[in-house]
């Protein structure tokens, strides 16, 4: 019996990281499935609403906009231009996700591109990072979203005279 209980004891010792690991996989997958929705979601009913629904109410922070950080869902949501007619389609995709073993943290770096509904704008592209927190009702919210643009593209060169 008392072998029993060592074995016991010692594969729980052992087993107790690969689990942490598993968790922590599972929540980054988690997240990483948040963002996607995301993205979806700012396909589906406008950059500025799909900050409003997805980010935290209270206390999430958006960095990258012209400005000062944006701080609220309903702020951001306002700062974003509201229900108006949006100056823009973003689209993402996050390329890294990182999630804590408590699951209830996580997560997301990726790439975007913002696509200017006035034609003569150019595109611009960057990469992003947003920090996610499961709320009380296990609902994965934005709380941190940094966005950062690539610098421009370089002019194309003069054509040379012959």
């Amino acid at each position: 019996m008392k072998i029993l209980a060592t074995l016991t004891f010692t594969f729980a010792l052992l087993a107790t990281p690969a689990l942490a690991r598993d968790a922590a996989s599972d929540t980054a997958e988690a997240v990483r499935q948040a963002d996607m929705a995301f993205a979806r979601r700012s396909q589906e009913v406008g950059f500025a609403r799909a900050f409003l629904e997805v980010m935290d109410e209270t206390e999430s922070l958006t960095y990258g906009f012209d400005g000062p950080p944006i701080k609220g869902a309903r702020a951001i949501f306002e700062a974003l231009g509201g229900d108006g007619p949006s100056a823009m389609t973003v689209e993402w995709a996050p390329t890294q996700a990182w999630g804590s073993r408590g699951g209830d943290m996580g997560v997301t770096v990726g790439t975007y591109r913002r696509i200017p509904r006035d034609a003569s704008r150019p595109v611009q592209t960057g990469r992003y990072v947003t920090v996610w927190r499961k709320n009380v009702q296990g609902q994965w919210k934005g709380l941190i979203d940094i966005g950062e643009a690539d610098p421009p593209a370089p002019p194309p060169p003069a054509a040379s005279a012959p």
